[in-house]
């Protein structure tokens, strides 16, 4: 008796100590991504410079000469309240900077998420051909959805979406990913902001 006691114990302990926490993705960061909004038929594509310690982010469209429509090179600095967005129009050099009413959101797996599973882009079965990857989700107590995709090794984002009322659905992939960022005065705003 003593001893399936002892096995139990030991059962629930191994279970127990299995439960994973959200990994931490690195603070500094730079990537190409493609947003997607398909209920306002948005698409972008960017490189993107991030800084989580300093709450900045930096995202440049990569322009299209086959599309007419405008790109933007858009800075958002949420380190002062409120924060500041800058928005250069790379077509006119027109820059219109404004207070901007969003919280600052990190990409990053919030602290209570639920750990889905792991899966491969690509395939374990043959070395080197695949990435391990952690899938997440989340339900904010605004109502707000959020599901994460983040590599094993290095907690690094792969894919994010997020829904709420007020933005729809929203789905960001992340690829090229470098940890830190090559020129760190890409965080002051364009010189036809000044």
């Amino acid at each position: 008796m003593k001893t399936l006691l002892l096995f139990a114990v030991v059962c629930v302990s191994v279970a127990y100590s299995q439960v994973l926490e959200p990994c931490a993705a690195p603070p500094l960061w730079e990537a190409r991504v493609s947003r997607i909004d398909p209920e306002k038929r948005f698409s972008e594509r960017a490189r993107m410079s991030y800084d989580a310690t300093n709450r900045r982010v930096r995202r440049i469209e990569e322009v299209n000469l086959l599309e007419e429509k405008d790109f933007y090179d858009v800075l958002y600095i949420h380190n002062t309240e409120p924060g500041t967005e800058y928005r250069l129009n790379l077509k006119t050099k027109e820059c219109e900077k404004r207070e901007m009413s969003e919280p600052w959101r990190e990409f990053q797996v919030p602290p209570n998420a639920t750990f889905l599973g792991e899966s491969y882009i690509g395939t374990g079965a043959v070395p080197g051909a695949g990435v391990l990857t952690e899938l997440w989700a989340h339900t904010f107590e605004s109502g707000d959805k959020y599901f994460g995709v983040y590599t094993v090794e290095g907690c690094i984002p792969i894919q994010e979406e997020f829904f709420s009322n007020r933005t729809g659905l929203v789905s960001t992939f992340f690829f090229d990913v470098v940890a830190g960022v090559s020129d760190p005065n890409v965080f002051i705003p364009p010189r036809e902001c000044m």
